[in-house]
């Protein structure tokens, strides 16, 4: 399924989206099937699969820490391809990859994307790809038909909001705090009124991260944007009970609580 599609099945139904950001490789590399099918059975709506770098300069401690892990673990791209492509046909909803630029140049732009399409990934965002470098990446991309999903943060110029509104298909990614992921507090009327200029200049979809970690903060920002992303939170959690027993149970039921639905 693509964003649009499913932005458009939840707007018909009065919805907003939970997007669930993992990193790929951790706790380990067989992990990822089982949790990727965990977050579509509690009702994660996009799963964001996080490529593990070695300097992952947006990402806060927690991110980190699992990243390390997944390196130590021995986590390639191609590995994320293999798992994904294996998951096809049992993930019915939308799968977007989050990614630094360097190990995209590495792996090879054409050879990324035609990956992506076998694998059924229909959307990526690079953290440290500026709108204004983006030419070549946005042709390769359109290309193979993949979504290109660019930030605004509390402190992008109105001039760039429009640029990266115009340079983005799938929805656009709300950063809400400036500086790295992790658990935060938030200012609601500060962020609504970002959001609601922001949606002044795009018909897209417009989603928020980075720093949302409590079922309040989901509901209150849901309200008035398009949909969360939730990644800290959901790691730390894998990071805690990934060796319990019934750990998907127990995924399940945290997403289900997050979501409001349980």
């Amino acid at each position: 399924m693509r964003l649009k599609e499913k932005f458009n099945q939840l707007k018909k139904k009065g919805k907003k989206a939970f997007i669930a950001y993992i990193p790929f490789g951790f706790p380990d590399i067989k992990s990822t099937k089982g949790i990727c099918l965990a977050l579509q059975e509690a009702g994660a709506d996009i799963i964001e699969v996080g490529i593990p770098f070695s300097d992952p300069l947006a990402d806060g401690p927690i991110i980190q820490q699992a990243t390390t892990v997944a390196l130590n673990k021995g986590a390639t791209i191609s590995m994320i391809f293999e798992a994904m492509e294996k998951l096809k046909k049992s993930l019915k909803i939308p799968v977007m990859l989050m990614s630094y630029y360097n190990p995209i140049l590495q792996f090879g732009r054409e050879r990324f994307f035609g990956r992506m399409k076998k694998a059924g990934i229909g959307a990526v965002t690079i953290v440290d790809l500026p709108v204004e470098e983006s030419l070549e990446y946005k042709k390769t991309a359109e290309k193979f038909d993949i979504d290109t999903i660019f930030f605004v943060t509390p402190v992008t110029p109105s001039k760039r909001i429009s640029k990266i509104a115009k340079a983005s298909r799938g929805f656009i990614y709300y950063v809400s705090v400036t500086g790295i992921t992790g658990p935060r507090d938030f200012n609601y009327s500060s962020l609504k009124k970002h959001i609601d200029i922001l949606k002044k200049k795009t018909s897209l979809p417009v989603c928020v991260g980075f720093g949302i970690h409590t079922k309040k903060q989901v509901k209150v920002i849901s309200s008035f944007s398009d949909g969360v992303i939730v990644g800290s939170e959901i790691v730390s959690f894998i990071a805690a009970n990934h060796s319990k027993n019934d750990f998907l149970k127990k995924l399940k039921k945290q997403i289900l609580s997050l979501k409001g639905d349980g």
